[in-house]
């Protein structure tokens, strides 16, 4: 039956990608007829007035669309001819440097010249996106590099969700909104929600080293909600060259709103058909007359509701941001969050068999009145200054301060007669304490004939990890009946006698810290050998020290390691529309030291190899973006929930994950915004002492991809209405390696529509009206599972609906 849903999903992705395929990297006829006019030619310089050579010039009409784009030549000169007479935007891109644009008008007959200079930009630095008004492409991605390079500049799998995908699907967790991107998928953490963990390329991410914000790891188990994040972005495959300790399968980086000179507002009010309402709030601009100094404060105050009987989740999210400019070349950003959430821990339906227990999905497996409850604190401070036209140095630190507080009852094994569910109870409290600082040079500059784009920088980091926790039996419960033990809290006694009894076999206290310390420091240049070819070459030189104490048991264990990580990739543009690109890189994880073996003893670090290569191309008058990549990693000592002790984890030997991805995305034609992501994913046990070589990594499907498409209209009397959908499918997937119980495929189709209205403010309608209807053919689905014991099911059809006001 397997092989058979296989083919069958095999097909139906597979036409799309074909068709996609030609679509993108076919060569077709112009969009626009190029007539006889003027001519717009300009030179591009730097802040000392040298000239740009193998710089991005694009030419935009007054409705953004993108028109031609050239190369600047040797002596930063472009040319444009066959241009119309009319009003024109040039915009100027190059790697090391801010983007740039100028506004020409052309005449009939005549020659129009303008000067664009370029400034320099810091380390990982802000990207400003002037991608067209709402397309859903992105040209550039600081993760990769924490430079300012354009993505086809980038030797390896990249992606990017930015505001105007976000916007339109109506995105709240980033989960949702990262797996637009092909080979990214949906995971489960064991801490009592589906949250937003991600799997990249069949792989599981590390919840303290894989999830980054703003170039900082968060606690990836923190409900991270899309409210002050700007855009997603993915870096595929092994990433330790510049973020240290990290599993093999990528990195997740939130990029967050930055403050703006000009003032902007937004009021957003967003309901579902569950009774989930979610208000947020978003205004930015100057403080002051000086126009030195600028805002930003984004809010939310929600609480959702579910499908899921007795769920509830209520939170209270501020993000202040300041950012002071005291000159051209300094720039100070403070930035602050507060986060508040008390919520229903659900740990979803077990399986029966080898399948998901067929049961009402709304059924609720815990207690009535169990929580979750979390305070989150972040304070963040970033200087950068520019030493000169072509340097800059820049210096950060962040503090996190995360405090979990659980009190619930999760779900065990079933019994013998296949309806009894056996319970454990949890009374627990994990303080985390992240510190990180960071500090990188930049620089642009020549030897010889060869020009450098360079990175050299250096971090330390510290995690605090402490472990409150008693664990024991709980009473069992009805798999097709259940009932609660209590609907409301019992007294401290009988919370005592039921849930946490020292005589019980199962019952064990867990109390003990973990201190993490890393440092590392890295070098990265991307070096131009010949007109069009470029080698991108970084090692990073990384180092731990990790101590584990454990009070009650007298358990101390300590781990350190010093590791060498190379990535070397080199791409080249043998036409101006296509680059191709191929690559090597290394990664190195060192677990937690709080999960040890049964003897005692901590878990190796893991490590990972990549290879990948690949080819990105644009289309449509450059307007639409698509890449094509194949790769291979070689990932060991992956850390994973032990299936039959969701209280414990084992390693698996060694996997292999190997696979074909493509994405395109951009705008078709005016108003008509398209994203396409398709993967081929084998994910396999290659080397392990218990489980059989061959099976299939858990919630690793072979096939995955989406599609999702919107359209404005642009004329007439329904100007400012849009409408679209789009739709996510994924082939079957094992919860876990032993490849016992199997997650059927899924197909969900998506729709939306929204209308602006009202006054004009700022060249936009005051008003905007979005509705989004999710599993528009009520598909029963699953999303992921974690173990046979905990599998969390899609929901039904529903509905969001969000008014958004602007001023």
């Amino acid at each position: 039956m397997s092989s058979r849903i296989s083919r069958i999903s095999r097909s139906f992705l597979l036409a799309r990608v074909v068709f996609f395929l030609l679509l993108a990297f076919g060569v077709g006829p112009s969009v626009l007829a190029q007539e006889s006019g003027g001519s717009l030619s300009g030179t591009v310089k730097d802040q000392q007035d040298a000239a740009i050579p193998d710089a991005t010039v694009i030419l935009l009409d007054s409705a953004a669309v993108r028109l031609q784009r050239a190369k600047t030549d040797e002596n930063g000169a472009f040319t444009f001819s066959a241009v119309l007479p009319g009003s024109y935007v040039v915009e100027v891109e190059r790697a090391g440097f801010a983007r740039s644009s100028a506004s020409a008008t052309v005449r009939p007959s005549a020659e129009t010249r303008v000067t664009i200079q370029l400034k320099v930009v810091g380390p990982g630095q802000q990207v400003i996106v002037t991608a067209e008004l709402g397309s859903f492409r992105t040209d550039e991605s600081s993760t990769a590099t924490k430079m300012s390079i354009p993505i086809n500049e980038i030797p390896q799998g990249v992606g990017v969700v930015n505001q105007s995908l976000i916007q339109s699907q109506q995105d709240i967790r980033f989960g949702d909104a990262a797996e637009n991107i092909s080979g990214v998928n949906r995971d489960v953490l064991a801490s009592g929600g589906l949250g937003s963990a991600l799997t990249i390329r069949g792989l599981p991410l590390g919840v303290f080293s894989n999830y980054y914000r703003d170039g900082f790891t968060f606690d990836g188990m923190v409900p991270a909600d899309t409210t002050d994040v700007d855009r997603v972005e993915i870096l595929k495959g092994p990433s330790s060259v510049l973020y240290g300790r990290a599993a093999s399968g990528g990195i997740v980086n939130l990029i967050t709103k930055e403050p703006l000179p000009e003032t902007h507002g937004s009021f957003s009010l967003q309901t579902d058909r569950y009774g989930s309402v979610r208000p947020t709030f978003d205004i930015t601009g100057p403080l002051g007359g000086s126009g030195k100094l600028f805002y930003r404060l984004n809010a939310e105050f929600a609480d959702y509701s579910s499908f899921r009987d007795s769920f509830g989740d209520r939170r209270y999210f501020l993000a202040p941001a300041l950012t002071w400019k005291p000159d051209d070349a300094t720039s100070v950003r403070l930035l602050f969050e507060y986060l508040h959430a008390r919520t229903t821990t659900d740990y979803g339906i077990p399986a029966l068999g080898d399948r998901p227990a067929p049961v009402p999905i709304s059924n609720f497996y815990g207690e009535p009145w169990q929580y979750s409850l979390l305070q989150n604190k972040l304070g963040s401070v970033d200087v950068s200054r520019n030493l000169s036209p072509r340097w800059t140095i820049r210096s950060r630190f962040r503090a996190t301060l995360t405090n979990w507080d659980y009190l619930d009852v999760s779900t065990g094994f079933l019994e013998a007669d296949n309806e009894t569910l056996a319970r454990f109870s949890e009374n627990a409290h994990y303080p985390l304490r992240f510190y990180d600082s960071q500090t990188d040079l930049t620089g642009v500059f020549k030897t010889g004939p060869l020009e450098h784009n360079f990175l050299v920088g250096f971090e330390y980091g510290y995690q605090s990890v402490v472990q409150d926790a008693i664990f024991s039996d709980a009473p069992s419960i009805n798999l097709f009946h259940p009932v609660p033990f209590s609907q409301t809290m019992p007294d401290p006694a009988t919370l005592t006698a039921n849930f946490f009894n020292p005589a019980s076999p199962d019952y064990f206290p867990l109390d003990g810290t973990t201190k993490l310390m890393t440092h590392g420091g890295y070098l990265q240049d991307q070096i131009t050998l010949a007109r069009g070819l470029k080698l991108l070459a970084g090692v990073r030189f990384e180092g731990f020290t990790q101590k584990y104490d454990e009070i009650i048991y007298d358990t101390h264990n300590r781990q350190g390691d010093y590791k060498t990580l190379p990535r070397i990739g080199l791409t080249y543009q043998p036409i101006q529309p296509l680059t191709l690109y191929a690559s090597w890189s290394r990664s190195f994880s060192p677990t937690l030291a709080a999960q040890f073996t049964p003897g005692g003893e901590p878990f190796p670090p893991e490590r990972g190899n990549q290879y990948e290569f690949g080819a990105r191309t644009t289309s449509f008058g450059g307007r639409l973006s698509s890449s094509l990549s194949f790769y291979k990693i070689r990932a060991s000592n992956l850390l994973i929930t032990n299936p039959g002790n969701p209280l414990a984890s084992i390693q698996i030997g060694a996997t292999d994950s190997k696979g074909i991805e493509f994405d395109t995305a951009g705008r078709i034609r005016p108003g008509w915004d398209v994203t396409f992501s398709y993967s081929y994913n084998q994910a396999q046990i290659v080397s392990d002492p218990v489980y059989t070589v061959g099976n299939v990594f858990q919630n690793a499907p072979r096939h995955s991809g989406s599609i999702w498409t919107v359209y404005e209209v642009q004329h007439g009397p329904l100007t400012g209405l849009s409408f679209g959908g789009g739709l996510r499918a994924l082939t079957y997937r094992f919860v876990d390696p032993a490849n016992d119980v199997l997650l059927p495929g899924y197909a969900r189709l998506d729709a939306m529509a929204g209308y602006v209205f009202g006054p004009q403010h700022r060249d936009q309608k005051l008003y905007k009206l979005s509705v989004n209807i999710q599993n528009l053919t009520d598909r029963k689905y699953f999303e992921a599972g974690n173990t046979p014991s905990i599998i969390y099911p899609g929901s039904p059809i529903n509905v969001w609906s969000r008014f958004e006001v602007r001023f």
